[in-house]
């Protein structure tokens, strides 16, 4: 009994050694907000629309652009770890938004919510 004992505690100690010297199986870059990734590929992709909705003299105009990024729902059932709803608002006013699955790497125009 104590030889089995003695062959568990080894194996367990194998396998806590190789979990703590393992490197992460995941290459993703935990330093950068998940936010960021998302507006960073919406401003990649997304030029052309961008230009089209925001149509204002850029260099002259006051008025405020934002850029709000959040998950569309709470991570659980359904893992949105990766995604989320990108909204550029000019004025207070949604005038664009899409869908952004970092892991996938997509985006994806969405309808417009003007909750406001």
């Amino acid at each position: 009994m104590k030889r089995y004992f003695s062959l568990l505690l080894l194996f367990t100690g194998l396998i806590l050694v190789q979990g703590i010297c393992a490197e992460p199986s995941s290459k993703e870059d935990h330093n950068q907000s998940p936010h960021a990734e998302a507006l960073t590929l919406v401003f990649a992709t997304q030029q052309k629309i961008i230009a089209e909705v925001d149509a204002e003299n850029w260099w002259h105009d006051v008025k405020e652009r934002q850029w709000v990024v959040k998950r569309p729902f709470y991570p659980g059932t359904i893992d949105s770890t990766h995604l989320f709803e990108v909204t550029c608002r000019i004025d207070g006013k949604d005038v664009a938004s899409w869908l952004v699955d970092t892991r996938k790497k997509s985006v994806q125009r969405t309808r417009v919510k003007n909750d406001m």
